[in-house]
């Protein structure tokens, strides 16, 4: 079933309330985030938890993964040796780890910290399932991300990612590093960049992160590698000093699932009307919509319809799946063979708004459409490698044929984006 769900989630113990004795109040946004974390984890039905820490064992190169056939840990070192865990390894995932990627290295150990307090509120929650731990990679986490993130998504079982990581440990005087100036910026530069575009993340130098004393950046672009999704901060606070952000990174939508399975019916010609369509109400509405395919990370094919033609959304996105699979003018027609490897979003569209200038777009928010003597453009908001309004327009100008210099109206829409 794959990997359908990732998180990123701060580790500090005094949030668990045997250890906080009501000093975990402080932190109430960061419990709440986490739990709603752990919830969305327990409707997705979960089977298996996969967590990255930045206290397990780490190697300088490749990274290191808990092996046995149950892993244990408790609470003792943080004083409630009462709060323990002893759980059941997903041994099929880490022999494809070990099969895949040789530069993987065992070790035995118990579960530390950074790996209790996510399994924490996940048991909370009523989780219980099988895990895999990996201690955090120094070098190349994003591309190790993305190769243990195909592991997973290749797998017959529902997964979770959780990557375990504190921010600045430097951000008030009375906290556990003292203050840095660093600190508060590495901060604020990873919560923007969450919310409005990761290669701001990417971006950090090295000196920065230092000076910074951060635990979890590596954890976080491992979590960025493992696959594209619609990220959400749910929280970022630091009332010990430390900062702790909660954030969804990935959730896979039975909406985009459907255009991958339209997807497979057309390609093995089998009838639409023994197509199953979920259950959501939305796709009962008349919308427009976007179907992108991507293969290894790059676009593959996107078709759309910027206001509805057909009955309902289900049909739409059925239309521009197919549409985008076979009549993208740019490429050459998906073949049944490169399915596996594809991979589907759906933005849904807002209503458009027409507006009067470049200053009431935003590229990160809204999406574009340019006008100009009956030529039509249109760009996605969101787009990597689209950081300006200048760009987004430049390229929905070049999209409909308008030459640069020509003056065209503007609109702007906001979507609704949807992975698989």
């Amino acid at each position: 079933m794959s990997l359908v769900y990732i998180g990123y989630v701060p580790h500090p113990p005094i949030i668990v309330p045997a250890i906080g004795q009501g000093e975990e109040k402080t932190a109430e946004a960061t419990i709440k985030a986490f739990q709603k974390i752990a919830q969305s984890i327990v409707e997705m039905e979960v089977d298996n938890i996969l967590i990255v820490s930045p206290h397990a064992p780490l190697t300088r190169r490749g990274f290191s993964y808990l092996e046995g056939e149950r892993l244990k840990g408790d609470f003792r070192n943080f004083g409630a040796p009462q709060v323990s865990f002893n759980l059941e390894v997903n041994q099929d995932l880490l022999s494809k780890i070990k099969e895949e990627i040789p530069e993987a290295v065992p070790v035995k150990t118990t579960l530390d910290h950074g790996t209790l307090v996510p399994l924490y509120f996940c048991r909370e929650a009523g989780w219980a399932g099988k895990i895999v731990v990996l201690g955090m990679p120094l070098n190349d986490p994003e591309a190790y991300g993305q190769k243990v993130g195909q592991l997973m998504n290749n797998s017959a079982e529902r997964w979770a990612l959780l990557a375990s990581g504190d921010l600045s440990h430097k951000l008030k005087e009375d906290g556990p590093y003292g203050y840095h100036p660093s600190g508060p910026k590495v901060d604020n530069i990873i919560a923007k960049g969450l919310r409005k575009n990761t290669a701001l993340i990417r971006a950090i130098p090295d000196d920065l992160l230092e000076e910074a004393a951060e635990c979890g950046y590596r954890s976080l672009l491992f979590a960025l590698g493992a696959r594209e999704g619609s990220i959400k901060v749910l929280s970022y606070e630091g009332p010990y000093g430390v900062g702790y952000l909660v954030a969804e990174i990935y959730r896979s939508s039975p909406i985009a699932g459907y255009a991958k399975e339209c997807l497979t019916y057309y390609f093995t010609s089998q009838p639409f009307d023994k197509l199953n369509v979920p259950g959501d109400p939305l796709l009962k509405e008349k919308k427009g919509c976007f179907v992108t395919l991507k293969k290894d990370g790059q676009l593959r094919g996107c078709i759309g319809t910027i206001q509805p033609v057909r009955e309902n959304l289900a049909s739409e996105i059925r239309r521009n799946a197919i549409s985008a699979a076979t009549q993208d003018p740019r490429f050459w027609p998906v073949q049944a063979s490169e399915l596996p490897l594809i991979t589907v979003s759906v933005d849904i569209l807002g209503d458009l708004e027409k507006i009067s200038g470049y200053d009431e777009l935003d590229p990160q928010r809204y999406g574009v459409v340019v006008k100009h003597r009956g030529k039509v453009g249109l760009l996605l908001p969101r787009l990597e490698g689209v950081d300006t309004v200048e760009e987004q327009v430049s390229i929905a100008k070049q999209k409909a044929g308008i030459l640069e210099q020509e003056e065209v109206e503007l609109w702007r829409f906001e979507v609704q984006r949807f992975f698989e």
